[in-house]
């Protein structure tokens, strides 16, 4: 007969943070991390991205159908009763609120978010977050690249967008500088390499329950019997849903233009860290070829043009007329319903216009 866990010594009021670049594997640990019976993780719930909607006074309560509208993620966790969610005037008591009570149901006393759409945030969680804890995971930033064009070529409209590769690259980049201010400020990450997980599970999900001190326990090194009732059944997750973890190399569809952009910027991430930084094995040639400054420059300022343009979608969803996300949706439906997705999306949708009625 197993001995039952020792309750964690994680601090209940730090929430926990599993952050990584898109398609780099972060989905993978959380599916391994929410079997243990302490940890109870949300997925992409994304709140912080709207955390402005609580600057509406009087109003506030409408964040919850502007969340839902967002990306579902009330109906994906369960939440469908808006009885049973909390009344909060802030974003601070909100997240912690709705987070502890999706642990709560488990019974599990580490709670947080794992999301990809954090990586430029880090800083900020930090701030809002004094306690809380970062697990960050690394990939090679050139299969990154090529795991977010296979994502557009399965059909996911996200990683269909223009400019996607340019900002899973330029992105790296940025979430090292977040790593960076956590361990500036004295605040410890656990960071560890997708490679390592895929490869050796088991390893690595030692570390990660050291870090967060909690017994190891074997059945969180592979996913059978993982609960995955929270990720959106999308082509894209397709190898997440199966029972097996794969290691095999990903058929390769990134242009070989990019890819050597995306081996130029290793290479002079390697160099400007002396070689510690990305943590995979640099290019073994003499002759390594480095972006330009020119390059590095014009890659820079169309990053920040498409990431303008992510921030002003976050902004129109947190303050536009509910009545007008409402209309976007009934059109989303209309292409739900056109690519044969119509009843799977139909129930999620119709809790959007539920929280919507109950917020005007």
């Amino acid at each position: 007969m197993k001995d039952k866990p020792k309750p964690s010594t994680l601090q209940a009021s730090g929430p926990l943070f599993v952050i990584s670049m898109w398609r780099s594997g972060s989905s993978l640990l959380y599916a391994l991390l929410n079997k243990h019976p302490q940890v109870s993780l949300m997925f992409e719930a994304d709140l912080v991205l709207l955390r402005y909607s609580f600057l509406k006074l009087g109003r506030c309560q409408d964040w919850l159908a502007r969340w839902q509208f967002w990306n579902l993620a009330l109906s994906r966790h369960g939440f469908t009763n808006r009885g049973d969610l909390p009344v909060a005037k802030n974003f601070h008591d909100a997240f912690i609120a709705v987070y502890k009570q999706f642990a709560a149901r488990k019974g599990a006393t580490i709670w947080g978010d794992k999301s990809p759409n954090y990586y430029d945030r880090i800083q900020e969680l930090a701030e809002e977050f004094p306690t809380a804890k970062f697990i960050i995971v690394w990939r090679d930033p050139v299969a990154t690249a090529n795991a977010v064009v296979r994502a557009g070529l399965a059909g996911s409209p996200y990683f269909n967008k223009k400019g996607m590769k340019l900002r899973s690259l330029m992105g790296y980049r940025v979430l090292k500088r977040g790593c960076d201010h956590l361990r500036d400020i004295g605040r410890d990450a656990c960071e560890i390499n997708y490679e390592d997980l895929v490869r050796e599970p088991s390893s690595v999900m030692q570390v990660v329950c050291q870090y967060l001190q909690i017994p190891y326990m074997q059945e969180v090194s592979d996913l059978r019997d993982a609960d995955r009732s929270s990720v959106p059944e999308s082509k894209h997750h397709a190898l997440l849903q199966g029972e097996t973890i794969v290691s095999e190399q990903r058929r390769e569809v990134l242009d070989p233009s990019f890819r050597a952009k995306a081996r130029r910027y290793a290479n002079w991430w390697q160099l400007w860290s002396g070689g510690e930084w990305p943590p995979f094995p640099p290019a073994q040639s003499c002759n390594m070829a480095f972006p330009g400054i020119s390059e590095r420059t014009w890659d820079w300022i169309s990053y920040k043009m498409f990431r303008g343009f992510d921030a002003l979608t976050r902004l129109a969803f947190c303050f536009v007329p509910l009545s007008w996300l409402a209309r976007y949706r009934k059109f989303a439906r209309k292409k739900y319903q056109a690519a044969g997705n119509f009843e799977k999306e139909k129930k999620d949708l119709d809790l959007a216009f539920e929280f919507l009625n109950q917020s005007i």
